[in-house]
């Protein structure tokens, strides 16, 4: 989540942020109307398939193979420059990020070994993206990159096993890092100091993270213990507020504008959840026939529609490999023959399905935004 504020803070490595009198404002792409994109990462099909967010119709579907990458590119994450400048996707088969821009031509790539979420802060020229869950023994760092001109500028050891779940926020230029391997929370601060906070309770493996509209309260959806777990930051520690029991498997996160709502979706339950996040319970669960293994979620910033991608379902068995079977399966039959995955659109105040849209296979992280 993008955030604007009166006080942008200049990063240590060089970036400059906003001057005195900045204001607070939503993002430029701030609905679901006819000119916001949204970029779903196709990962068995090495494509992303972009979208009208208003109508949900297919504008474009980019072939990574014909942009020099390989057919076992496996494009993860997107996140998308608010004015629709440029777009960036972390591809972990081929160990790169790459910037497209308002065309889909390719205009820049890094070398990362199995990049995998990505989190974007234009306030202060930075591109940070953590690492795989597929990935067997990955660094224990997380990727600056200067998004301005793709250079990357550090990886940064945030000691933590495994680091895939991340957010930054615009405001105060801290990043939010976790690992699968155990409890602790990294914020980088500004001057690229980590700080760890130990989370109790039993193991979580935090999968994703996202931070409130107003940067006060940090979401994490776990995959261990089926938990969507609230933190206050206000004052740049997470401090945990409370857990709410979901169903298995929740993937990519997503607040509301207004900061009431958090929505996931259940990966391995044909589900998507939200959260009222002042009560912390459970609000609604939907379920319909074209949430096969539901991973990307997203909403409008006018609060109306919220976007879920989907795997899609696995046409033939296939002999699992011993990647399977890490973290607890999540990724089970992520290369099985299947059909084309899906993005769902669903109306946020009757919680009906309003579209569903074909995409490509194994429908992964989607990303929203970018105006024309």
């Amino acid at each position: 989540m993008i955030r604007f504020g009166p006080a942008l803070v200049a990063l240590a490595f060089g970036a400059a942020g906003a001057g005195p009198g900045a204001t607070r404002q939503a993002p430029e792409p701030a609905g679901s109307g006819s000119e916001v994109r949204l970029y779903v990462p196709n990962q068995n099909d090495a494509s992303v398939t972009i979208l009208n967010a208003g109508s949900g119709a297919v504008l474009a579907t980019v072939d990574l193979m014909a942009a020099g990458f390989s057919p076992n590119a496996k494009p993860h994450a997107v996140v998308a420059e608010p004015d629709g400048s440029a777009w960036y996707v972390s591809l972990i088969g081929d160990n790169q990020v790459a910037r497209f821009d308002r065309e889909n031509r390719l205009t820049g790539q890094i070398r990362m070994e199995t990049p995998g979420m990505l989190a974007l802060d234009p306030a202060h020229d930075r591109l940070y993206a953590s690492r795989s869950m597929t990935a067997v023994n990955p660094p224990g760092s997380v990727g600056i990159i200067r998004r301005s001109d793709m250079q990357l500028l550090e990886e940064l050891d945030v000691l933590l096993p495994r680091p895939h779940a991340i957010a930054a926020d615009t405001v105060s230029g801290r990043l939010y890092v976790s690992g699968l391997g155990d409890n602790r929370i990294a914020v980088v601060d500004s001057a690229g100091r980590v700080e760890l906070t130990q989370i109790p309770g039993d193991l979580h493996a935090y999968v994703t993270f996202a931070l409130s509209p107003d940067g006060s309260r940090l979401a994490a959806s776990t995959q261990l213990t089926s938990s969507l777990l609230l933190f206050d930051v206000g004052n740049g520690t997470p401090k945990l507020q409370t857990g709410v029991k979901v169903l298995p498997f929740g993937y990519q996160v997503a607040w509301s504008p207004d900061g009431r709502m958090v929505w996931l979706g259940n990966q391995r339950s044909g589900a998507v959840t939200a959260v009222d996040a002042a009560a912390g319970s459970v609000s609604a669960v939907i379920r319909d026939s074209a949430f096969a293994e539901p991973h990307g979620v997203a909403v409008s910033a006018d609060g109306r529609t919220v976007y879920v991608s989907s795997h899609g379902t696995e046409t033939a068995p296939t002999a699992r490999t011993p990647a399977d079977t890490m973290h607890g399966g999540m990724h089970a039959g992520e290369g099985a023959p299947r059909g084309g995955g899906t993005l769902t659109l669903i109306d946020a105040a009757s919680r009906r399905i309003r579209a569903v849209m074909p995409v490509g296979r194994y429908a992964v992280a989607v990303g929203l935004g970018g105006t024309r």
